[in-house]
């Protein structure tokens, strides 16, 4: 297994009946997103800027907007689209002093949040049902290190309130259980050697949170209701990274033994009982069923989530690898490529059967678009951007200007961080 170096959302068998879009023959507006990426400065630390990006752009070239640069941001943070029934938000969480930051797109502030118990490098971050979830990338067993003791699994709450430092009643991070896998219990030899731990997978799939080991195979779950964990997999998701929702238990994940092409699979956890002597006994296992896929570009090595049926992927364009400072890129553009499933009836349709064997080929469609930045912002080349989509209601407050568009349904998704420089085996 080689590692690659790593900077940096209840369904029971059968499947439930999924219902299908919409029948609506008037194409709906391309969604605009939010980009945050890392920006030099003369400080020590690096700092984050958001840009707006919109694939409805009309101007040639489209400009990407510097919408704002993150006040409190540090080089170390992992970034996510949180989501409540008080709004949605951009937060960034992790660093070397394990601060967490909340940018309120209706506001246009940036608001302090919580620190986590025990700072977290590039953490990863999970936005699910009202709460944002970080959990440890790699994992430390000693307090002598700097970053990811315990507690390496942690929860923020927005659904009673807005996390931030001045309200009142701000909630503080509530530490949750380890995943079993985590080295937790060791012996007193093996503190001096202690097992490298990384997460390769992970996903959110109804009431549950699911992580695979690169060093390991098998799937755990946790039960974000219950605070338990699980293990519902012999074998590793697959897949590397983050599952894209697409909605109805679908999700586009990157491939691990494809060269980074993208897949289309149908997840599901399944809940089955045993009598037992002294009652009942109830197991969970998780079944991952993949739609092959029908298109003759280019690989996508990360992909985020747009809306239902719904992604993009995005990298930097540069004239130069260098740019005024050294390690900087000289004149970097946005290059956004959105992806649309044309088939996602037929998709659905044939997720209503139990049959394991989906002879369905998933039909994609893609557009390219390069935006340009205004002010020649510095990004360092190590550093690739992230994508937070918020839905269109929130991305209409942070535009200059009035434009006219159709209603499109509200669509929540996450921000997925990237700094993946080759492929995980």
């Amino acid at each position: 297994m080689s590692t690659a170096k790593r900077h940096l959302g209840d369904a029971v068998s059968p499947p439930p009946k999924l219902v299908k879009p919409d029948d609506d023959t008037e194409e709906p507006p391309a969604k605009p997103v939010c980009v945050v990426a890392a920006v030099s400065s003369k400080q020590p630390q690096l700092a984050y800027s958001a840009f707006l990006v919109d694939a409805d752009a009309v101007a040639k070239p489209p400009h990407a907007r510097n919408l704002v640069r993150l006040a409190g941001s540090e080089d170390g943070m992992s970034f996510v689209a949180a989501h409540s029934r008080h709004g949605s938000w951009i937060v960034g969480v992790g660093g070397p002093r394990g601060g967490a930051i909340i940018y309120d797109p209706s506001t246009e502030e940036t608001l302090r949040a919580p620190g986590l118990s025990y700072p977290k490098l590039e953490p990863i971050l999970i936005s699910h049902r009202g709460k944002v979830y970080a959990l440890s990338r790699r994992p430390r067993v000693r307090c002598d290190w700097e970053s990811d003791f315990v507690p390496w699994f942690e929860s923020l709450n927005f659904n009673k309130v807005v996390p931030c430092v001045h309200h009142k009643g701000c909630p503080p991070w509530k530490s949750l259980p380890s995943p079993p896998f985590f080295p937790l219990l060791l012996r007193p030899s093996q503190f001096r050697n202690p097992p490298n731990i990384s997460v390769s997978s992970y996903a959110a799939v109804g009431s549950y949170i699911l992580l695979s080991l690169e060093q390991k195979a098998c799937t755990y779950a946790f039960h974000v209701e219950k605070k338990t964990w699980e293990k519902v997999f012999e074998n590793n998701m697959p897949f590397v990274g983050q599952a894209v929702p697409l909605g109805d238990n679908l999700f586009a994940c990157r491939e691990v033994l494809s060269d980074g092409a993208a897949s289309v699979v149908l997840m599901s956890i399944s809940i089955s009982s045993t009598p037992e002597i002294l009652g009942e006994l109830t197991t969970r296992s998780l079944s991952i069923q993949k739609f092959p896929l029908a298109s003759g570009e280019d690989p996508w090595p990360l992909v985020y989530p747009l809306g239902k049926g719904s992604f993009c992927s995005i990298n930097w364009v540069a004239s130069s690898p260098q740019g005024d400072e050294a390690g900087s890129l000289k004149d970097p553009q946005i290059m956004l490529t959105t992806f649309q499933i044309d088939n996602m009836e037929d998709i659905l349709t044939a997720c209503q059967t139990e049959d394991q064997n989906l002879n369905v080929t998933v039909h994609v469609g893609q557009q390219k678009q390069t935006y340009e930045l205004k002010g020649q912002p510095q990004f360092p080349d190590s550093h690739m951007p992230l994508v937070v989509s918020l839905d269109r209601e929130h991305i209409e407050l942070l535009k200059s200007e009035t434009t006219e568009t159709r209603k499109m349904e509200p669509a929540t998704s996450n921000v997925f961080k990237v700094r993946v420089t080759g492929t995980i085996m």
